[in-house]
């Protein structure tokens, strides 16, 4: 399935990388793996993204390869990518943010316009590609990721397989989710091979957060609500208690999760208020109920077990309306 991937990347020498907004560990470990990967292969690479990489995750990125989208400043790089690749971002452009536009219209240039290819394991539309590496059944992007380096010769530098891990490792959940296959068990393994260190790479994500996002763990905790006969957990969160805290709303990685730690709980629901009268919606599931649904219904997306959307409205209503919604699916699902 790499092999036209393959052709292109051969025939080009600008290549430009982008994800989707808030990007999390699967995203930018894709994105810092992918770009090391092709820049030993002689390419001018460069990674732009809609959002600044969220406080927590700037380890990540020690070098600053990762750069926030300035019109200004980047519009020449844009208009000399001659390959745009999107990963994990199959959706749409508006997947990817403000930088979505000019990519858009970089790619429709009627002369010599970029071949844009998208690599994702979310079952969303890839209409707006040229070429779509999809696979569904992939526990996370990096494991396309990995399979395209490792598929074409291509080294698992020790930077490259911590990146790659990172990524695999956040997005199953700590190899918990559904999706973690003996496959996914298998890259692992290559890649602490490869110079990975697990006890490091777990504790950089999940034992080094500021003590304002722990106390906010809590509150939650504290205030989550029961529904739908202990079938629903869920909780919202205001700007104001972000701001109390000390934490943005792109910090929340592992708070949408947090309901389903109860026993019986099917669906876990977080709503986030955003500026301009916007919520951000994140549902989780055991898998008994396809989460990804109901968030399409909100035009967003995702997994059977793990979804979300940003909607219009205010946060109370929101998740009122939310609530009996999937509290009402609840009970005739099952």
């Amino acid at each position: 399935m790499w092999s036209e991937v393959y052709r292109l990347i051969s025939e080009k020498q600008h290549i430009l990388i982008t994800t989707h907004t808030n990007p999390d560990l699967d995203a930018l470990g894709s994105e810092l793996a992918l770009d090391e990967y092709l820049t030993s292969l002689g390419k001018e690479v460069s990674i732009l993204n809609s959002d600044s990489v969220p406080r927590p995750l700037r380890f990540v990125d020690p070098d600053r390869r990762l750069r926030t989208f300035s019109p200004r400043r980047h519009q020449p790089i844009i208009e000399r990518a001659e390959i745009i690749f999107v990963l994990d971002a199959s959706g749409g452009w508006e997947r990817v943010g403000r930088i979505g536009q000019a990519l858009a219209d970089r790619a429709k240039q009627p002369q010599g316009g970029a071949t844009v290819i998208c690599i994702d394991h979310h079952p969303d539309p890839v209409d707006f590609a040229h070429l779509a590496v999809v696979s569904p059944d992939a526990a996370a992007t990096a494991e396309l990721i990995f399979d395209l380096i490792t598929k074409s010769g291509g080294a698992l530098t020790p930077s490259i397989s911590r990146w790659l891990y990172l990524a695999i490792l956040t997005d199953t959940g700590s190899f918990r989710f559904p999706k973690t296959s003996l496959q996914t068990h298998r890259i692992a393994a290559c890649l602490i091979e490869a110079g990975a260190d697990p006890m490091q790479l777990y504790r950089q994500v999940y034992e080094q957060h500021p003590l304002g996002t722990v106390r906010l763990k809590g509150h939650v905790l504290n205030s989550i609500q029961v529904g739908g006969g202990g079938q629903l957990a869920w909780y919202a969160l205001s700007l104001d208690t972000l701001k109390a805290y000390d934490v943005k709303a792109a910090e929340l990685d592992g708070f949408p999760g947090l309901g389903m730690q109860i026993g019986g709980v099917r669906v876990s629901l977080l709503c986030v208020e955003m500026p301009k009268g916007r919520v951000k919606v994140s549902l989780r599931s055991d898998g008994s109920l396809a989460v990804n649904q109901l968030a399409a219904q909100l035009d967003g997306g995702g997994h059977p077990s793990a979804a979300g959307a940003i909607v219009d409205g205010d946060l109370v209503r929101v998740t009122a309306q939310l609530v009996a919604n999937i509290e009402a699916l609840l009970e005739s699902t099952p």
